[in-house]
């Protein structure tokens, strides 16, 4: 059995860095991806992926559509700057799991991540 995994859709080295130490810290094993590569799902376990809302614009539609191909438990979230209200919306509308502001992201991702393993 593989583990659950965390993938980073991102190339912001700023991000990148919070978001493995939480999923470390969780006992999720990490990746990270190029957001505009499609996301591959040869596992059925579970899987969170992370990205940054600003960054992708319209792109949040078909990755979001991508990343629910996977056939295992998915949470899909979106990371934005709590004033941003454009981002916050594009997210709402491609159906993310949750949003996580910037400033909350070490303790925000953490428990996403506490919640989405299955119960032992």
């Amino acid at each position: 059995m593989n583990s659950p995994t965390l993938l980073y859709l991102g190339r912001d080295l700023f991000l990148s860095g919070p978001i493995r130490q939480a999923a470390m810290a969780s006992g999720w094993s990490f990746r990270q991806a190029d957001p505009t590569v499609p996301v591959p799902s040869d596992t059925g376990e579970p899987l969170v992926a992370v990205f940054d809302l600003a960054s992708l614009k319209e792109g949040v539609f078909p990755l979001t559509q991508s990343i629910r191909q996977h056939p295992g438990k998915t949470v899909v979230v979106g990371i934005s700057f709590h004033t941003d209200t454009e981002s916050h919306q594009r997210g709402k509308e491609a159906g993310l799991d949750r949003i996580i502001h910037r400033s909350q992201l070490g303790p925000a991702l953490k428990a996403v991540l506490d919640e989405a393993l299955p119960a032992s």
